[in-house]
């Protein structure tokens, strides 16, 4: 109950903001008027933050109400956390119970109860046990029937239309509507706020906690309205309805000049400072106390002095003759400036056909400079081929000749070698034979001894 409360102060904090501060700004910027433009409170993150807890919401309700157990209030509030952890504005917005000193023994348990939404008036923690049921606006089955079946046409005209099929209907997403709505009915109204404070936390009377309203000031936005209420123009109105209201506050040889030269003729000719007053594109801006002082000098009869209607006058005829000069100077100086610009396209064009020629120049010189390198190329070719020709015959032979001299001098290398291995074996057999007779004769020494 207490979130969908904030959430309401925070969419009618964002509805004022909008529709009085900032379209206050914008009609200065409209207008044309100098203004610098003030920082202003933005409430949608935290709007933004709670809608999405509110279809966190009503997707466990819904699983609860169909009988899932793993819908619980500690996993809700734990995928609320973990989703706005992930997104940039919904962190600084939604964060987790900051735990003191005594709860941190029984800290997890606790960070899963609840979290903390910083609103634009502070910080404010939320438990969310029981969630999942209260979100629920479905009746007990047997309640519905009993109403359905009743004899009391009054009583059954209470019953849900589905009769209990739907298992679940959600309370935030109702009163999500029902707060569209309401902001949509004053949107068609013509409003006036009331801005309350609270004096203390307490809730007790006497008691003004100074620092605390200086928060609520800041934070609602009312020193920025202040600004603009000083600084600005509090008091508007179209051109039509001041010339209507005050034409007979200046003679009728006024009335031929034009509704914005007859305005600044009044401001001028009462004497109203121009820093209370400014002119916009449609409408007279004037400060808080002027429009009375000209709704008093009209019921008062009061008339402008003549030395200060003919300075005006003077200073309008100044001003015709200025613009006479000026509108002169610029119909002197169009002829010139499209002389000009014919000159800058003429040199342009120029430009452009010089770019033109010196490409088809470039293309051309390209185009020989490939042909010359397609002949040199050809050239080249033909004489390969021809020098191929004639000297390959040669080649051939020449590489055939040395082929059998390398063979040849092979062969004899090869003949050579047998040569000498066949004298070695010769001379080994020599050896052999001189050494079996002196082997023999040897023997024979020995038989002769004996």
């Amino acid at each position: 109950e207490q979130l969908c409360i904030n959430l309401a102060n925070e969419r009618l904090q964002q509805y004022f903001v909008e529709n009085v501060l900032a379209a206050e700004q914008n009609l200065y910027k409209r207008e044309g008027l100098p203004w610098t433009g003030l920082s202003l409170p933005d409430s949608q993150p935290v709007i933004n933050g709670i809608a999405h807890v509110f279809r966190t919401l009503d997707e466990y309700s819904q699983q609860l109400a169909k009988g899932f157990e793993t819908a619980t209030d500690e996993k809700f509030c734990q995928k609320t956390l973990d989703e706005a952890a992930k997104d940039p504005l919904r962190r600084e917005v939604l964060k987790q119970v900051k735990m003191s000193g005594k709860q941190r023994r029984n800290s997890l348990p606790a960070m899963k109860d609840g979290f903390v939404i910083r609103h634009y008036a502070g910080g404010v923690e939320y438990n969310t046990r029981g969630w999942l049921d209260k979100n629920n606006d479905r009746l007990l089955p047997e309640c519905e029937t009993l109403i359905c079946e009743s004899a009391s046409t009054l009583v059954r005209s209470l019953a849900e239309e589905d009769q209990g099929k739907a298992p679940f209907r959600s309370i935030s997403k109702k009163y999500t509507a029902d707060l569209e709505a309401l902001l949509k009915m004053l949107g068609a109204c013509d409003l006036h706020y009331i801005r309350c404070f609270k004096p203390n936390e307490e809730q007790k009377p006497n008691i003004f906690n100074q620092q605390l309203v200086l928060d609520q000031i800041v934070q609602c936005g009312t020193v920025e309205l202040v600004r603009i209420m000083q600084d600005g123009y509090p008091n508007r109105c179209l051109f039509e309805e001041i010339t209507v209201r005050f034409k007979d506050l200046l003679p009728e040889s006024f009335h031929r000049y034009g509704i914005r030269t007859f305005i600044e003729a009044l401001m001028l000719a009462y004497e109203v400072p121009t820093s209370e007053w400014r002119l916009g594109m449609s409408r007279l801006f004037l400060k808080a106390g002027q429009l009375r002082a000209l709704e008093d000098m009209r019921s008062g009869g009061v008339t402008a002095r003549p030395e200060v209607l003919a300075r005006i006058v003077s200073g309008i005829i100044r001003k015709r003759w200025a613009r006479a000069g000026h509108a002169i100077q610029l119909c002197n100086y169009i002829p010139k400036f499209i002389a000009q610009i014919k000159e800058r396209r003429r040199l342009a064009r120029r430009k452009l056909l010089s770019h033109f020629r010196a490409v088809r120049v470039a293309v051309f010189a390209w185009g020989r400079i490939r042909h010359r390198r397609r002949e040199r190329l050809h050239r080249v070719v033909r004489l390969a081929i021809c020098i191929q020709m004639r000297v390959h015959p040669r080649l051939m032979a020449v590489c055939q000749r040395a082929r059998d001299a390398v063979a040849r001098r092979h062969e004899e290398e090869r003949q050579r070698e047998l040569d000498r291995l066949r004298e070695e074996e010769e001379q080994r057999r020599e050896l052999e034979r001189q050494e079996e007779e002196r082997q023999q004769r040897i023997l024979e020494e020995k038989r002769r001894q004996e």
